[in-house]
């Protein structure tokens, strides 16, 4: 009963968060989607993450599983896989803090190599050719098609 009161008690969070970010970029300038302003993308940020919150309110609402078993915190946190929760935030923070010395292409392609790669089965082509296609669709995105600035690190000539 504990689990099934947390979620919407999380639900509504999400969506008093969501519309709070709504209203802080409202009254900022949101522009057009040809010409943004600087509250556009924290607007449609906002309006995303109220709207993740209603999507779980509604399932919670007519969600027909029983959580009956569920009791206290110890069922929220005991199916966490806590060594790849430290595992992902230390690659995380490593990716801000070498970000800027290392370059955005070796960077980004070697936390998604740590993010794509399956320690358990160690193949490493599909993992290397994942982070390759990220890093160069993201390269794509935000240096060519949106013409922002990425670090360029100890890859000058790129």
């Amino acid at each position: 009963m504990f689990t099934k009161q947390f979620r919407k008690v999380e639900s509504f969070f999400w969506i008093a968060i969501g519309t709070i970010i709504c209203l802080s970029a409202w009254n900022s300038k949101l522009g057009t989607f040809h010409e943004p302003g600087p509250g556009f993308v924290p607007f449609f940020t906002g309006f995303f993450i109220a709207g993740i919150g209603m999507v779980m309110a509604f399932s919670n609402t007519f969600s027909k599983t029983s959580q009956s078993n569920a009791s206290g915190l110890s069922f929220i946190f005991r199916n966490i896989l806590w060594r790849r929760l430290t595992y992902i935030m230390v690659l995380l923070l490593a990716y801000g803090l070498m970000l800027n010395r290392l370059g955005y292409i070796l960077t980004t392609f070697l936390v998604m190599w740590g993010l794509f790669h399956d320690w358990e089965t160690k193949r490493l082509g599909s993992s290397l050719l994942l982070s390759l296609v990220t890093t160069g669709v993201t390269y794509l995105v935000f240096e060519v098609w949106l013409h922002c600035q990425l670090p360029r690190g100890i890859l000058p000539w790129w």
